[in-house]
Parts: C-alpha cells; structure tokens; sequence
C-alpha cells in the first residue's frame, strides 16, 4: 500500500466506488435478497448453514462508503486494502461476466442474460438468477444453461453448493417450463417481460417456437470457472429430480430457520457450521463470530506483531511464486520460438535451455484396489493394501487467519 496521503486516497476512492456500484447493481438485479431464497443461497447452506443464515439476516461485516471514509481520515492503510481486495474478487465475476456475454453475442446465439425464475415452493418463495441461457429452435430444439464462477485458482473439482446451485436452476427451468414465472430486465433492473412461459419469453425475444413439453428439449447446464488467465468447464448436469428436491428441502431450512433467528426462538450461534476445513471459510463474512473459530485471547502486542509477519511473509511468497511462474512461463516461450529444442542459448550472463520432463508416476488407490478384488477377493486385496501402506509422521502445522475489523 503507499503511504502517501493523495495515494491512499485514490485508493479509497476507487473502494468506495466498488462498493456503490456493488450495492446498486444487487438492487437492480437482485431485488430485497432478504424476501426470497435465491439458489446461491441454497449452495452456501449446504456449504455452510450458519454463514447462509447470517447472510440472510443481513448481518455481514462489510464495510460501507462511511467506514472508508473513516479509515482514509485515520490513515488506516491495512482496512481499506482488505475492503479493496475483496471488492476487487467480488466485482471480477461481474466484469468476466461482461466479457463472456459479448463472446457470447459475437457468435449471434440466442441468448438470455439474467434469466430469473420466481415461484414459491411448499411455502418458500424462491427466486433463481441465470447468468446465460442459450435457446436453439427448430426440429431439434436444445437449452443451455451457463453458469459462470470467478475464482482465484480453477478448481480441479466443482464445490457441491456450485453444483446444487446448477441442479436448482435447471430443474426449476425444467418444472415450471410451461408456467408463467419466467421474467428479465434490462442493464437498468427495468423489467422487460413478466410473469411468462418460457416458450413464450423464448418466442417474443426470437421468434422461436418451443415445444410445450420439456421432454422434447434436450436440456444441459454447465458451470464455467473462470480466472484472469484461464479457464475450465464442468458438465453436462441434466434436470435430476432428486438434486432438485434437495436444493428444495435446503431452501426450506435455510428460509424457516431465518424466521426462527428473527422471531428469537432459536440463536444464529446454535445453527449448524461447516464442521472442518474448508477453503471458503477463508472467504467468509461471517467467520470471526463463527463459534468454529472461538479462540481464547492473548494480550500480547509482541505476538500481534510476530504474527503480522508471518503473515505478510506468506502473502509475499505467494506473489513471487506466481511472479517466478509468469517469467519462467515467458522465457520457456521464448526458447520454444527462438532455440532449435536440441541445446543452450545464452545472454551476456546467462545460458538456459528447456527440456521436458516426465511427469511424476503416482498410483490410482481405488482402480488398484478394483483390480485386486477382481483377481483376489475384497477381503484380501484390502489387507495387502493395508500390508503395503505407511504413513508418515505427525507433524504441527501453524494456521494463520487474519481477524476482519
């Protein structure tokens, strides 16, 4: 962060500006979130109940445009970096967003950005928000739902709450295919079409027409994780009315336990957590007052400030691992277009070349443990698996989490 006075203020500047664009975009968008189960709502509460919950009761620690303010006015460099950075991760999905509709458009498909379905399930009022719908006509008629996920490193596997949030909206798309409860807006939140099917949405934006019954579509989902430099798919998912019923039941917990917190007749500290790790805790708004985080205090600035050290050192290795990859990554290029592949090239100081390496030989435990059965019977392919299995020492491992303030 730079220490001088205008420097930090640009910086706060811009923070504030993320943080209003952020609020008005949820409003126009999303409506009053605390009125309606959204379907991203229900993947974070089969993640995490209690987070979800929280969220609802509108009881996160988000800073506004005042508490920037303040910090500019006591030089509180580290707050306003943290409130950056974080603005930053949030409104990247949006921009990506932005980006992948205008590829999207560029190739002159049908589309539908923002597609929402409101409807009320046992009770519950359940909105879903789309980000793209794709929707093919004629004698093979088939819908693509795309839904898109911003994050820093692309998972090798999906989180089960992106997947039952892309179960939900498919399986609402599926079930309330000919029902009037298909609506979108334009850029401003102003509502273009209302309350109609989805073959008549799909018709007065095309000029398609799409059969009245879902089972003549050929339905797919699939979730794009996106970062700044790469990109990785998942699916084909299909309509599946179990994972529907689930996302149905979650909603319901999630909507009646909301009520309960705020009638008093239960506390939001007694509404099961995500028990274990778990790499979103890290993201969390909610996790200081986690009772999966209680921690006995210690008085000690001296440890405050080890901490802190520890800390930054770790965030600085991070950045030059990844520094360290991007220059490699740029001189391996420039050895694949300029050198022959069979020997060195040098500089003034320097001699390098590249050379490929085998990948590392590991064993699939479960297709060996398949295997033997096949030849050798459960029982004793478990116990020379067993046999041949070690383990290896207990060791400490320091966790660090920097608390929210």
């Amino acid at each position: 962060m730079p220490s001088h006075p205008r420097a930090l203020g640009l910086l706060a500047q811009v923070t504030r500006g993320l943080l209003r664009h952020g609020q008005t975009q949820t409003i126009q968008n999303l409506g009053d979130r605390s009125t309606y189960i959204g379907l991203s709502d229900v993947g974070r509460a089969i993640t995490c109940l209690r987070a979800a919950v929280a969220s609802k009761l509108g009881r996160g620690i988000s800073p506004d445009g005042d508490d920037i303010t303040r910090w500019l006015r006591q030089g509180a460099e580290r707050q306003i970096a943290d409130a950056l950075g974080r603005q930053l991760i949030l409104q990247r999905g949006h921009w990506l967003e932005g980006g992948v509709e205008s590829a999207l458009r560029a190739n002159g498909v049908n589309l539908i950005p923002q597609l929402e379905i409101s409807t009320v399930e046992n009770g519950v009022p359940i909105r879903a928000h789309l980000d793209f719908v794709l929707a093919g006509g004629g004698n093979r008629p088939a819908i693509r739902v795309l839904e898109l996920k911003s994050t820093e490193h692309l998972p090798k596997t999906l989180y089960p709450g992106y997947e039952a949030q892309l179960y939900g909206q498919i399986g609402l798309l599926a079930t309330h295919w000919n029902r009037p409860v298909f609506s979108i807006k334009d850029e401003h939140g102003i509502l273009i079409l209302d309350q109609q099917t989805f073959p008549q949405l799909c018709h007065h934006l095309f000029g398609i027409v799409l059969p009245d019954k879902v089972d003549a579509v050929d339905m797919e989902g699939w979730v794009l994780c996106l970062s700044m430099s790469a990109a990785r798919t998942f699916g084909p998912y299909t309509p599946d009315a179990t994972m529907l019923g689930l996302c149905r039941r979650t909603a319901e917990t999630l909507w009646h336990t909301v009520q309960a917190v705020k009638a008093g007749q239960t506390r939001l500290d007694d509404v099961p957590f995500c028990a274990g790790f778990h790499p979103l805790c890290d993201w969390c708004d909610h996790a200081d007052g986690c009772p999966k985080f209680t921690a006995d205090p210690v008085n000690d600035p001296v440890l405050d400030q080890a901490l802190a050290e520890v800390t930054k050192l770790k965030s600085n290795k991070a950045a030059l691992d990844v520094e360290i990859e991007v220059q490699e990554g740029r001189i391996r290029q420039f050895y694949g277009r300029a050198g022959d592949g069979s020997g060195w090239l040098k500089t003034s100081h320097f001699r390098f070349k590249t050379s490929r390496i085998s990948g590392r030989k590991t064993i699939d435990p479960a297709a060996l443990r398949a295997d033997l059965s096949d030849r050798i019977g459960v029982a004793e392919a478990d116990a020379m698996l067993a046999r041949a299995s070690t383990a290896g020492s207990d060791y400490e491992r320091l966790f660090v989490s920097p608390i929210k303030s």
